[in-house]
């Protein structure tokens, strides 16, 4: 992990496309640069996981099969069913979700402790909390980055490390749950390919962090018990009594 530059931009790569898929409808442009060599990147991800593989075989039969004209709308109708219907999504990406049915729960308490430890916060224009798939994953692109411009191996030996504590306490525990849910979503079908990709993805990470960081990965099940929860879905979207994390007004990204 230490010193693989080949490595780093490979899983840089990853983390950069999930975290513009996922965190706000994806425009014409990231649509297009999906699409182009796209026969290419099914061939290597097929020899790297058979999940990873199938997501993108998936994702290119979509673009295929829809209109370049009107891909990006498809896909945004498609987002906002998943995500941000008022009726109830099929998908609440968020980690106190996973783990207790509810969100603004405790366990975003505990991401925004790791964050604040690192010396990581969140930045404007990002409306999530802290534990929505979307944020998690982009937490991982920024240690990814500083690990990248660590000036020795002990630097980067360290931003690897704190990768692998908030992989294996966090992300790993909820998150490939997450990506099966939404690769078998009704309204899914440009994000059942994402979902995919995801869920093997997450699993050359899990692989690629043997060794490094916490022994252990929790089961979602141990999780679940660890904060007395069950997982079911028990409340609204948004916690409409305020309380100490503040959630924001409204959805905008």
């Amino acid at each position: 992990m230490v010193g693989d530059r080949d490595l780093l931009a490979f899983r840089g790569g990853y983390y950069d496309l999930f975290v513009s898929l996922l965190w706000k409808e994806p425009g014409g442009e990231l649509l297009a640069a999906v699409a182009e060599g796209i026969e290419a990147r099914i061939g290597g991800a097929r020899g790297l996981h058979s999940l990873l593989g199938e997501g993108w075989e998936e994702i290119g039969r979509f673009l295929a099969a829809s209109p370049p004209g009107a891909l990006a709308e498809k896909v945004a109708d498609e987002y906002t069913r998943l995500f941000l219907a008022p009726g109830g999504p099929e998908v609440n990406p968020y980690e106190s979700y996973y783990l207790t049915g509810r969100v603004w729960d405790r366990p975003l308490a505990v991401i925004r402790t790791f964050l604040k430890e690192i010396g990581l916060e969140k930045q404007a224009g990002f409306a999530e909390p802290e534990d929505s798939l979307a944020f998690e994953l982009e937490v991982m692109r920024r240690l990814i980055a500083r690990q990248e411009a660590a000036r020795d191996p002990d630097g980067e030996a360290r931003w690897v490390n704190a990768q692998a504590v908030f992989l294996k306490e966090h992300l790993l525990v909820w998150g490939p749950v997450a990506a099966s849910d939404l690769a078998a979503a009704r309204a899914a079908a440009f994000y059942r390919g994402v979902g995919k990709a995801l869920g093997g993805f997450l699993e050359l990470e899990r692989d690629f962090f043997k060794g490094w960081g916490p022994a252990d990965i929790k089961t979602l099940e141990d999780a679940r018990r660890g904060y007395g929860g069950s997982g079911e879905w028990k409340g609204p979207l948004f916690d409409p009594s305020g309380g100490s994390d503040d959630p924001p007004p409204d959805h905008q990204a």
